[in-house]
């Protein structure tokens, strides 16, 4: 079962990092996405007057092309959404798009009630 949980734990948090991005986690929210507690992937959230920015994100290598970065990116957004007014993926990439997002000085931007979650998440059991 997969789970999203939000966590400062440093020594998992740097464990995550270094395996995915090849370096330790430098300050944020770590947001860790677990597979039957195994944990597989991460977000690094920062939050600031009202608006949250993704920085990374991120699944261990042996789990990529299943689909969990997409559960975890879903996942975020939603939690994202309820508890702030806008949220920026701080790189641009089409896959945001479908969010409803849209380039604005190189980043990805949507306001949080604007957010679309297309019917098709793209996680395989």
């Amino acid at each position: 079962m997969l789970s999203i949980e939000a966590t400062n734990d440093k020594e998992v948090l740097d464990a995550l990092s270094q395996r995915i991005f090849g370096k330790a986690f430098d300050g944020g929210v770590g947001f860790v996405l677990y597979n039957e507690n195994t944990p597989i992937g991460i977000a690094k959230v920062l939050v600031k007057d009202e608006v949250a920015t993704i920085s990374g994100i991120g699944i261990v290598p042996e789990e990529r092309g299943k689909g969990y970065g997409d559960f975890l990116t879903r996942s975020l957004m939603f939690n994202l959404s309820e508890v702030t007014r806008k949220i920026v993926a701080d790189a641009t990439c089409n896959y945001f798009l479908k969010f409803g997002f849209e380039e604005i000085d190189g980043k990805m931007v949507v306001e949080s009630k604007d957010i679309i979650f297309p019917r098709k998440c793209c996680h395989v059991s």
